[in-house]
C-alpha cells in the first residue's frame, strides 16, 4: 500500500531537518575549533566572534536534529527562517565578493533555499486530541 502524500511530505520535512543539521554541524564545529593561524589567514577577526558563531551554528544544528525526530511548529519556523536567511546571506556574499569557490557557495545557498521551502510547504500535523476529550464515557 503506497504511503499517503502527508506521510511522504512529513518524511521529506524530517529529511530537510536532518540535511540542514548535517550541513551546519561540521561548519559550526569547524568555526568553533578554528586555529588562530587559519583565522588570521582568512581574515576572521576577532577570534571570539568566530567561536561564538561556531557555537551558535552547532547549537542550531543540534536543535534541528532534535526537531527532525520530534517536529513541532516552532522547529518548522526555525528551519524555514534560518535556512532562508542563511541562503540569502550566502547568495549575496557569493555574488558580491570574488570568492574562490563561488559556484560551491551558490550551490549550498540553493540547497538551503530548497530545504527551507520544503519546510514551508510541508503539511502541518493535525493537533493532538486533549486527553479529556479522548477518553470515552459510555
Amino acid at each position: 500500500m503506497p504511503a499517503s502524500p502527508a506521510a511522504t511530505l512529513g518524511a521529506v520535512l524530517r529529511l530537510a531537518f536532518w540535511l540542514t543539521a548535517l550541513l551546519l554541524l561540521p561548519l559550526g564545529l569547524g568555526l568553533y575549533w578554528l586555529p588562530q593561524a587559519t583565522a588570521d589567514l582568512l581574515g576572521a577577526s576577532p577570534l571570539w566572534l568566530v567561536r561564538g558563531a561556531g557555537a551558535l551554528l552547532t547549537a542550531w544544528s543540534l536543535g534541528l536534529l532534535y526537531a527532525g525526530y520530534r517536529s513541532d511548529p516552532t522547529g518548522r519556523v526555525n528551519l524555514v527562517a534560518g535556512n532562508l536567511l542563511l541562503a540569502a546571506t550566502l547568495g549575496a556574499a557569493a555574488l558580491r565578493l570574488d570568492l574562490p569557490g563561488e559556484t560551491t557557495v551558490l550551490a549550498v545557498a540553493a540547497l538551503l533555499l530548497a530545504l527551507g521551502l520544503v519546510g514551508l510547504l510541508a503539511p502541518r500535523r493535525p493537533a493532538a486530541v486533549p486527553m479529556h476529550e479522548a477518553v470515552r464515557h459510555d
